[in-house]
C-alpha cells in the first residue's frame, strides 16, 4: 500500500512559525516531524511514499528520494495553495490502488493503520477517522447511521451540525474516489464537497477513536505534539555530555551530545536536552521541556511544558507552557503569565480573530529572532511576530506584529534634594 503524505499548504493559522518552511520541517527533539511519520510509517511495512510538496525545496532536500530512511519518496509539488483535493489530484499518476491519505505531521497514524485496513474487506470504498469533539464549527463533521458516513458538512453553524463526529484528517481511500475528486470544482473545501457526494452514492465508514490524534493547526499545537514525542523516550545522556556531580537528573530524560548541565541544575523528565544545549546553574526544567540544538538556558530561570527552538538564549526567570522560536535572545528576570486570574481557558487572537485554545495553562508564543529585554514579561496567549523587540520592564498585553519594538514608556524624574 502506498502512503500520499500531505506536506504542501501556507499554514498561516502557525504564525509566527513555518514562514520559511513547511510546517512539518520544525525540529523537535532534533528531527523535523515529518521525519517521525516517514519511520513510523516504514516500520509498519508502508514504504512506498508520494509526498505533495509546495514550491520551496527544504522537504524534498531534506529527504531526497527516501532510501536514507528506509522508504522510497516520489514527490509532486503543488505550486499554488489550491486545497486539499487539488493535492491528491496532483498525485494521481502514482496512485495505482487504495491508499493511505494523512497529513505530514500525523506520525501517530500508525496507531489505527491495522484498524482502518481492516475495512478493506468490507465493500467500504472509503474508511476514515472520526472524534467526537464539544466544539465543531471548525471542523468537517459527518452525518451518520450507524458506522456508515451519509454526509459531510464543513464547518456546521452552531446548533444545526449533524452530529459531534469531526473528521480527524487519516483516511484509507479506493482510487475510485479520485473520478469524483476530479469531477467537483477546485476550491479550498474541493476534497470535502467530493467526500459527501461520493457517500451518497458509496460505502464510506468510519472508525470513532477515543484518544486524541496530533493536530498542528494552531502555534499551541506544538506543545501538544512535543508532549507526544516525549511520551516515548527513554532515559539518555550522551557520554559527550559535561554532567555537573551536584546535578539532578530525574526520570525519562534524554541530555543529547556535547550538552553541558551545569551545578544545582534540576531537570524533571520527560525533558529533551539537546546538542550543544547549555543549561545554567540552579535551573529548573520539569513537565515536558524540550531544548533544540545550540540553546543556552541561564542560571536560576525555571521552565515548564515549553518548546524552545534551535539557537536561542534565555536568561533567569519563569517560562511555563510556551512555544520559543530559533535565535530568541531573553533578558534576565524575564516572566511569562500561563494562567488567567479566573481559571478559564486562554483565548489567543489569530489573523485577527479571537479563539478558545481549550487550554487553562498557556504562556507566550514568540517567533524567532526577537529580543527580549530585562524583567519584561507577557500575558497568556500572547504572539511575539518575528524580528521584533521587547523593552525592558514592559508588559506584552496583546500580540505583537513582526518587526515592531514594543516597550512601556516610563518617565526618568531626577530632583535635587
Amino acid at each position: 500500500m502506498k502512503a500520499v503524505i500531505l506536506a504542501a499548504g501556507q499554514s498561516s493559522r502557525l504564525y509566527p512559525f513555518a514562514k520559511d518552511k513547511h510546517k512539518s520541517m520544525i525540529k523537535i527533539m532534533g528531527k523535523p516531524l515529518l521525519e517521525y511519520t516517514v519511520e513510523e510509517l516504514r516500520k509498519n511495512g508502508i514504504k512506498d511514499l508520494v509526498m505533495v510538496v509546495g514550491s520551496e525545496s527544504s522537504v524534498e532536500d531534506y529527504f531526497s528520494n527516501g532510501k536514507k530512511y528506509g522508504v522510497n519518496i516520489e514527490y509532486v509539488v503543488q505550486s499554488e495553495p489550491l486545497g486539499m483535493g487539488n493535492a491528491i489530484l496532483s498525485a494521481r499518476k502514482y496512485i495505482d490502488d487504495d491508499f493511505l491519505l494523512l497529513h505530514s505531521y500525523h506520525f501517530d497514524a500508525v496507531d489505527f493503520i491495522k484498524d482502518l485496513t481492516k475495512t478493506q474487506n468490507n465493500k467500504s470504498k472509503i474508511t476514515l477517522l472520526a472524534k467526537e469533539r464539544k466544539d465543531t464549527f471548525s471542523q468537517g463533521v459527518l452525518s451518520v447511521d450507524k458506522d456508515r458516513v451519509l454526509d459531510v458538512v464543513e464547518k456546521p453553524v452552531k446548533g444545526k451540525e449533524p452530529s459531534k463526529l469531526c473528521i480527524v484528517g487519516i483516511y484509507l481511500i479506493s482510487k475510485d474516489f479520485l473520478n469524483e475528486l476530479q469531477n467537483t470544482p477546485v476550491e479550498q473545501y474541493q476534497f470535502e464537497k467530493a467526500l459527501s457526494a461520493f457517500a451518497k452514492k458509496n460505502i464510506v465508514k468510519f472508525i470513532e477513536i477515543k484518544s486524541d490524534t496530533v493536530s498542528l493547526k494552531f502555534p499551541w499545537d506544538l506543545i501538544q505534539v512535543k508532549n507526544y514525542l516525549l511520551k516515548n523516550i527513554k532515559r539518555s545522556i550522551s557520554k559527550n555530555a559535561s554532567v555537573a556531580k551536584s546535578a539532578e537528573i530525574i526520570g525519562e530524560v534524554v541530555i543529547d551530545e556535547c550538552a553541558t548541565i551545569m551545578e544545582g541544575v534540576r531537570i524533571k523528565g520527560p525533558c529533551y536536552i539537546g546538542k550543544n544545549v547549555t543549561v545554567g546553574n540552579n535551573t529548573l526544567l520539569r513537565d515536558g521541556v524540550c531544548i533544540e540544538e545550540g540553546c543556552t538556558v541561564g542560571a536560576f530561570m525555571e521552565m515548564k511544558n515549553t518548546l524552545v527552538m534551535k539557537g536561542s538564549k534565555t536568561h533567569s526567570g519563569f517560562i511555563g507552557d510556551c512555544v520559543i522560536g530559533e535565535n530568541v535572545r531573553i533578558g534576565a528576570q524575564f516572566s511569562t503569565g500561563n494562567v488567567r486570574l479566573d481559571r478559564k481557558t486562554v483565548n489567543v487572537v489569530v489573523k485577527g480573530e479571537k479563539i478558545d485554545s481549550g487550554i487553562k495553562n498557556l504562556g507566550v508564543m514568540i517567533g524567532s529572532n526577537v529580543r527580549v529585554g530585562i524583567k519584561s514579561s507577557t500575558m497568556p496567549g500572547v504572539i511575539i511576530g518575528e524580528n521584533s523587540i521587547i523593552g525592558p520592564l514592559t508588559v506584552v498585553l496583546n500580540n505583537v506584529a513582526e518587526g515592531t519594538k514594543y516597550y512601556t514608556k516610563f518617565a526618568e524624574i531626577v530632583n535635587k534634594i
